[in-house]
């Protein structure tokens, strides 16, 4: 990531607008600066002292803690004094089907990754697997709603900033939850554990239903989607094998097992800006690939390409040849500098 990228950032956090939980002074605050580095055991009492921190420390990635402790900013976690924690899941989509890298380097060019030519990845997502990640994160929502009596007005669902979604659930009944408990709860999501010869495929065997309990009632949401609605018994189906797996395959939510167990866990601020991708964390109730997705609709870039390429930024498409120079807007100059395609050369704020 070039300097100039580094400094643009810091320029955005300036006026930043951080929304941070409400018992902020509880929570470790931790930052990644541009060196790299992670300095964490920190804490601010307001919104004004967190940007101080990140201001002072040179950071880019912000972070506060899912859990909330008596003193947040002792050195060792067993000093901290744990309270609670924020249920929280993460859905990376570059794990699904389809979804690694989209582009390699061949030479001086970008290309598709299904070229004939062996070249370096790059880490551009398709964005039909944001989409994808999106629709994962709204049916994680149904699922703690409907099987956790988890209120929804409770849950936040945030992007990442670059490859997927986090869905924070604070101030439940799952606050106090070990790591037991949190475990149970993610393996149900995940579905992992669940055995598929527990349930009876036989011709005169009842099809699961929406309103049926546990995993028959997450089976059933999935098979009303695939058959009609007067559809009982398994005999009336066609391959009720394969329909089982891709009943099985739609209801199940892949997530980061570690970070729904881990009661000590970082959560990116919203309104920080992820490194990887120069997009903002942010709140999100729908899912568009565009500029919205960046803090730096106000600025103007002038950059200088690492390569040849043609690409779809944002919804802005793009066409540079190597070592042309020319001005871009702020979120496509800053998302290809950060995905290292572009060298920011400038960038000032739009009049």
């Amino acid at each position: 990531m070039s300097n100039k990228l580094h400094l643009m950032i810091l320029d955005y956090y300036k006026e930043a607008r951080f929304e941070v939980p409400e018992d902020l002074s509880q929570r470790e605050v931790a930052v990644q600066t541009v060196d790299g580095g992670m300095v964490r055991h920190m804490s601010a009492s307001d919104v004004e002292e967190l940007r101080s921190i990140v201001l002072k420390k040179r950071g880019l990635d912000v972070y506060v803690s899912t859990a909330s402790y008596r003193d947040p900013a002792a050195p060792s976690m067993e000093a901290k004094g744990w309270l609670r924690a924020d249920l929280q899941f993460d859905i990376d989509v570059d794990h699904a089907p389809g979804c690694g890298p989209a582009y390699k380097v061949c030479g001086e060019t970008v290309v598709p990754s299904s070229a004939d030519c062996a070249g370096d990845p790059l880490p551009l997502l398709p964005k039909e697997c944001l989409y994808f990640g999106f629709e994962r994160a709204t049916k994680l929502i149904d699922v703690l709603e409907k099987y956790f009596g988890v209120e929804r007005e409770k849950v936040e669902l945030h992007f990442s900033g670059n490859r997927g979604f986090h869905v924070v659930a604070r101030d439940t009944q799952y606050d106090a939850a070990d790591q037991t408990l949190r475990r149970e709860v993610v393996d149900f999501i995940v579905g992992d554990l669940l055995i598929k010869e527990k349930f009876c495929l036989k011709e005169n065997c009842f099809v699961p239903k929406p309103d049926e309990p546990g995993w028959r009632g997450r089976l059933g949401e999935a098979l009303s989607k695939l058959l009609p609605e007067r559809v009982r018994l398994w005999g009336e189906v066609d391959d009720p094998e394969a329909l089982f797996e891709r009943a099985l395959s739609s209801a199940k939510i892949d997530v980061d097992k570690q970070v729904t167990v881990d009661t000590s866990r970082l959560l990116r601020v919203l309104g920080s800006v992820n490194r990887k991708s120069a997009l903002v964390v942010k709140r999100v109730d729908k899912f568009v690939w565009d500029f919205s997705l960046s803090p730096f609709v106000s600025y103007v870039t002038l950059v200088r390409s690492r390569y040849n390429f043609k690409l779809d930024v944002l919804g802005k498409h793009v066409s540079m040849k190597k070592g042309e120079v020319g001005e871009l807007p702020g979120p496509a100059g800053a998302y290809l500098a950060a995905k290292g395609l572009v060298e920011i050369l400038r960038f000032d704020r739009a009049p």
